[in-house]
């Protein structure tokens, strides 16, 4: 078909190749643009506006200049959506990292029942955030929750304990919570990288007198490093996005104390209408993972 066009039939096989690559990626180029690049060049655009959910209807659009930037970084619930983010998402991203490597490093060994293990422990990683949050809300629960019944049986507590109804509890439930849910990602990533690491180097660790630790410090920790840093890179991007488990257990609160970027966003947008301001806040949130992606690329020497 290429070749009937006028212009292709002058061209060499090669030219006409090429062009022939062009145009069976310009679909694909065309998606990107209209999934990817336009809602960012809108996002961008509406955050210099007034968009109210009340004139929603009005043609008109009305210029906003820089102060839903100025609202944004004057707003209280933005530093306090901001600081529980970055806590959040540090915290549960390098403990489920810990406990995933320690899964990995246990179930690297070739055997029926580390197999059946390492899948049964994927369980908390395939069933839907929702589902889990739900699982959580009611083992949680104050009255008969399992988490109270075997706290009291062990003696350690005499009264019900909150942990998602109380302020001074909901956070460091969430970030347990998360850790559950998040550390089969990072065992899977380990022990596909613990395959890769050569029998020979551990075997002639071994014969040179490296104990265990040692050689879990020179080599398996160094062989490891991409898996670690692209795996951590994805989880923090993830956390900075995790919305319906915060929400389903706790909406943000008690006193917006599990409020994150987006259940800020969400509020900001659906209860209080104000698109202008999301908006803001949404460009604000995508230069810093772009920002802390780069940096800790930099820092760990991958770019």
């Amino acid at each position: 078909m290429i070749n009937t066009i006028p212009y292709f039939k002058n061209l060499s096989l090669g030219k006409r190749s090429q062009w022939f690559g062009v145009i069976l990626t310009l679909p694909a180029l065309i998606a990107i643009f209209a999934t990817i690049f336009y809602p960012l060049f809108v996002g961008i655009f509406n955050s210099f506006m007034d968009i109210k959910l009340m004139n929603l209807k009005d043609d008109s659009l009305n210029w906003n200049g820089f102060n839903n930037y100025i609202k944004l970084f004057n707003d209280r619930y933005f530093w306090n959506a901001l600081k529980n983010t970055v806590f959040f998402t540090t915290i549960w991203t390098f403990g489920a990292a810990f406990i995933g490597l320690i899964a990995a490093i246990l179930l690297n060994k070739e055997t029926k029942i580390n197999r059946f293990i390492a899948s049964t422990l994927l369980i908390p990683w395939i069933i839907p955030p929702v589902a889990v949050a739900l699982l959580f809300k009611t083992m949680a629960a104050s009255r008969n929750g399992i988490f109270n019944e075997v706290l009291k049986d062990l003696g350690l507590i005499k009264r019900s304990l909150r942990f998602f109804e109380s302020p001074d509890l909901v956070g460091i439930s969430v970030i347990f919570s998360t850790m559950w849910i998040a550390f089969p990602f990072f065992m899977l990533f380990f022990l596909a990288g613990l395959k890769t690491i050569p029998k020979d180097l551990i075997e002639g660790a071994m014969i040179d007198g490296a104990n265990a630790f040692q050689r879990f410090i020179y080599i398996t920790l160094p062989s490891l490093k991409g898996v670690i840093v692209i795996s951590t890179t994805l989880s923090i991007v993830w956390g900075f996005n995790f919305y319906d488990f915060i929400y389903t257990v706790s909406k943000g609160g008690p006193l917006s104390r599990s409020e994150t970027f987006v259940i800020l966003a969400q509020r900001m947008a659906f209860d209080q209408g104000d698109f202008g301001y999301t908006s803001a806040l949404g460009v604000v949130w995508l230069v810093m993972l772009v920002v802390a992606s780069f940096i800790y690329f930099r820092q760990m020497k991958v770019i």
